[in-house]
């Protein structure tokens, strides 16, 4: 019913298009919910293997990717992937450049009141260092005094925040942090050199580990679940129907197994969470 298409745009950002070609599919949102008549476009930030990342042929990969396939073709609605650094995202979507984001971002109340959120992963924080690294952390509380490599804006780095801010009130040290654009950004300081630790989403952790570039050290911090976000409840509403019909018919749990990463649990409904827009 649909095919995708990946392409490389003029302005070098990683773009998804899946294009509706049945005759008898009838899209799911109307233009009046879109950004763009007859397409849904969704932020990405393909820098975090297995969840996005760009292959050696230049082409995005990963559950994000493949779930946002599949929800093209659910939809009966092309599904366009533009590629920004998780900062620029939100902004985005408030500006009304984008209708959602798809990038495994975190649920926070506050976000929670700036978008239409939609939880449909499990996922944590964990620390990482150099594979030749002799640091040592058994707690979060080793953290404090040590400097510590994130992601800017992102859920750990406000994370690590809170427990430097914490040191700091009870008259201890503090957490040197420092942050960059992108995961990719985060390792490349750590194996530089410039900072003692990282903090990753675990499953970007688990995926550098598997290769060998860095060395986990403490996991499952700050668990919680990660979403999709939407500016328009229609949009948002829409996508969860077939999100709760992938999971229904086995699509959803298959794709976390592919991956490797942590679906909601049965007993937790997809659905909107937090109440949207004021």
């Amino acid at each position: 019913m649909v095919s995708a298409l990946f392409r490389l745009s003029a302005a070098a950002a990683l773009v998804l298009a899946s294009t509706a070609v049945h005759a008898a599919c009838t899209p799911a949102i109307t233009d009046d919910n879109l950004i763009a008549p007859g397409k849904l476009q969704l932020s990405i930030n393909p820098t975090n293997p297995p969840q996005q990342f760009v292959d050696k042929d230049g082409q995005l990969q990963g559950l994000n990717v493949e779930l946002a396939v599949e929800l093209g073709e659910r939809l009966c609605l092309p599904v366009e992937l533009v590629r920004m650094d998780f900062p620029a995202m939100i902004p985005a979507l408030g500006a009304a450049r984008i209708d959602g984001v798809n990038t495994g971002m975190f649920w926070t109340e506050e976000r929670s009141k700036l978008m239409y959120m939609v939880p449909y992963a499990i996922q944590a924080i964990s620390v990482v260092v150099a594979p030749d690294s002799g640091t040592k952390i058994a707690t979060e509380n080793d953290l404090i005094g040590k400097s510590s490599a994130v992601e800017v804006s992102s859920y750990q780095m406000n994370w690590l925040k809170k427990v430097s801010d914490a040191s700091v009130a009870k008259g201890g040290a503090a957490v040197e942090m420092r942050t960059f654009p992108t995961a990719t950004n985060v390792v490349s300081a750590l194996l530089a050199g410039q900072v003692d630790n990282a903090l990753l989403v675990d499953s970007v952790a688990r995926d550098l580990v598997g290769r060998g570039r860095v060395k986990e050290v403490l996991s499952g911090l700050g668990t919680a679940r990660t979403t999709l976000g939407f500016r328009n409840k229609t949009v948002a509403d829409t996508v969860v129907k077939a999100l709760n019909a992938m999971r229904a018919d086995g699509f959803y749990q298959a794709l976390f197994d592919k991956f490797g990463l942590t679906a909601m649990p049965a007993d937790q409904p997809l659905a909107i969470a937090g109440p949207g827009p004021a």
